[in-house]
């Protein structure tokens, strides 16, 4: 099959799921367009932020999008390109979609809080706090993983010949007779980093509209890109910092931590969402310019000589493992993600101002995640020659030396595919790639950041919540300290006001009262900043600990177990408020049987070199014990609500 026609038919399944599926989980589960958000009725400034539907599909999207879509399909296209296609849009339509939209409606409806809390609600506060566990090991992992990729983007070197270029070029920088590709993408990075706050300002503060918005994000992030080729940013591979040496990746890492640690303490609008909204047009644009590249390869029927087979699951198998279920981990972002829940409860719920944006938000940025899933396989499929495929990716089944580097492997193959289809000189294709690629890293990074910070806050006042230091509101000094007016009360400006519902368990009638050092550690513990740290340290553990590639297979993994609870967890949610439940519980049980089997293999893999896996051992055995606890605590809610009423069950 041609890559035309796999295109075709991927975006002709991909928009009869969006028209026709979607249209049906909304009635199915009792969408209302005129219900008042938590976004309207808890505006503060800060987290709550009502916020145009356009500018938090483009946050929300961003977010989401990460590296999944592409590092995923370049990892798991081993097994051929045909069974990644097929999991890519049966999975995205029929679970991840699903999986997204209900994790946003549900928060939504509970008053903007996460997962984690209803479980709270539906299960009881021990779920609630091994959920909460479960989260901030698996954002952790994502982080991790997310920085090491983010890193290696950003520190990728390669030989000359591999881009088609003399030693005398002057478009990148050489170091160590090897062309740095990935110095311009630092540089917008920091650009666009730099420019974000002014970008929030504009559309949140002074009220500018989003297509002016647009048009100056858009010339942000060209000027980011034309800066970068004059004054690219690199490291050396490796140095000396007070006469300790350090690679230049681990440099790139502690910066990306300082960076997440500030934008995970500010208020949203400053950096998470201005960031987002400028970087989301690189992602849409460099979209484009991919489907475009691929169209026109694919009406020339253009490709390389030693393609990637449609299926070539021998080999796959024994690079991976069994392709059930090891395809269907690696390829994690593209066609169902548990992270997606925690954007859903974490930001995305505190800025739409309507449940029928949560429809438009939730289910189609999957889909176009998808999508973008399905170009970046036909763009291997299409650029990636499998030996040259083999020694980035998979370099000891090509007989070479070194790391696999997924990132080079997509930047080389969209490198590829340009030239072959519009005559793109080489290497600036697979810098457009690379641009793209870390565009989608780094909006990553600072969400999943953010989302541990409250999920620590979350544990904190679970534990402390008899105390006064916790029992005090804490809105009004942060707004104070940044300088933010007070919350528009609800009922202002035309928008109706709604009964209140509760956030958080009750606050005691007569908190325990704290002093000295008590209450010293306690508003040590409640403080933002606090909170961001212990993020950002939990996820350099993991970074520093673990191989790109082991963190990917043991982050995929629990990012699907994610996804699988949260589906769970819809269809009790669904089933309280007495609506249908199999659009849930179907997929959620393939999920789990999937992951489980996945944690129990990567368990025997790690406890074979239990010195060198101590940290990713440790992380399984934690995942699996907390599964465990929440299939049973699941287990035992619908029994007691089966004996309870029988007749409605």
């Amino acid at each position: 099959m041609s890559v035309l026609c796999v295109l075709l038919v991927a975006l002709a399944a991909l928009g009869a799921g969006g028209w026709f599926y979607s249209r049906f989980l909304a009635r199915a589960i009792g969408e209302d367009a005129s219900r008042q958000t938590p976004a309207l009725r808890r505006s503060d400034g800060r987290d709550y932020v009502p916020t145009p539907t356009a500018v938090v599909f483009a946050h929300h999207f961003a977010s989401i999008a990460g590296a999944g879509p592409i590092v995923g399909p370049v990892i798991a296209i081993i097994y051929g390109w045909l069974p990644a296609v097929v999991w890519v849009v049966v999975g995205g339509v029929v679970i991840g979609a699903v999986h997204d939209y209900l994790a946003t409606y549900m928060a939504t409806r509970e008053g903007g809080h996460s997962v984690a809390t209803i479980a709270r609600r539906l299960i009881g506060d021990d779920a609630f706090v091994a959920l909460t566990l479960f989260l901030i090991v698996m954002l952790a992992l994502v982080c991790a993983a997310f920085l090491n990729l983010s890193a290696a983007a950003l520190t990728s070197r390669l030989p000359f010949d591999r881009l088609d270029l003399t030693p005398h070029q002057t478009l990148f920088r050489v170091e160590g007779g090897k062309v740095v590709i990935g110095g311009i993408a630092s540089m917008s990075v920091i650009i666009i980093t730099a420019v974000a706050p002014l970008v929030g300002w504009m559309y949140i503060r002074k009220k500018v509209r989003v297509r002016y918005c647009s048009l100056a994000a858009i010339a942000v992030c060209a000027v980011s890109i034309v800066v970068g080729l004059y004054r690219p940013v690199a490291f050396p591979e490796q140095t000396s910092l007070g006469g300790i040496p350090i690679k230049g990746i681990h440099i790139w890492m502690f910066l990306l931590s300082v960076y997440v640690l500030v934008a995970a303490g500010a208020p949203v609008w400053i950096f998470l969402q201005s960031r987002d909204f400028i970087n989301v047009h690189i992602l849409y644009v460099g979209t484009g310019v991919l489907l475009l590249t691929l169209l026109v390869g694919g009406v020339r029927g253009v490709g390389v000589t030693d393609a990637l087979p449609a299926l070539n699951v021998d080999q796959g198998s024994a690079a991976n493992g069994p392709i059930w279920p090891t395809l269907f981990i690696l390829i994690a972002c593209g066609a169902v993600s548990g992270f997606h829940s925690l954007c859903a409860g974490g930001t995305t719920c505190k800025q739409i101002t309507s449940e029928r944006a949560a429809r438009t938000i939730g289910y189609f940025a999957m889909l176009l995640e998808s999508f973008v899933a399905v170009c970046v396989i036909a763009a291997l499929m299409m650029g990636a020659g499998r030996r040259d495929y083999l020694s980035d990716v998979y370099p000891k089944l090509a007989g070479f030396a070194g790391e696999p580097n997924a990132v080079l492997g997509f930047a080389m193959a969209v490198g590829n595919a340009a030239n072959l289809a519009l005559g793109v000189p080489l290497a600036v294709g697979a810098l457009a790639g690379m641009v793209l690629l870390e565009g989608f890293l780094v909006t990553t990074l600072d969400t999943a950041v953010r989302l541990t910070r409250y999920l620590i806050e979350e544990v904190w006042r679970m534990l402390f919540g008899r105390y006064d230091v916790f029992a005090e509101p804490v809105a009004a000094a942060e707004r104070k300290q940044w300088g933010q007016a007070e919350p528009v009360p609800a009922g202002a400006e035309g928008i109706p006001a709604a009964p209140e519902e509760p956030l958080t368990a009750p606050s005691p009638a007569f908190p325990i009262a704290t002093m000295g050092l008590t209450r010293a550690v306690l508003k040590f513990l409640r403080h933002y900043w606090v909170n961001s740290g212990l993020a950002v340290a939990i996820t350099l553990a993991f970074a520093l600990t673990g191989g790109q590639r082991a963190l990917w297979e043991i982050f995929a993994t629990a990012n699907q177990l994610l996804a699988a609870m949260v589906l769970a967890l819809a269809a009790l949610w669904l089933l309280r408020h007495r609506r249908p439940i199999w659009f849930a519980v179907v997929p959620a049980c393939f999920m789990m049987a999937t992951t489980l089997t996945s944690l129990v293999l990567l368990l025997r893999k790690f406890a074979a070199a239990p010195a060198k896996n101590a940290t990713l051992l440790a992380a399984d055995i934690v995942l699996l014990c907390i599964t465990a606890y929440l299939l049973i605590a699941g287990a035992r809610m619908i029994t007691r609500r089966l004996v309870r009423s029988p007749g409605r069950a």
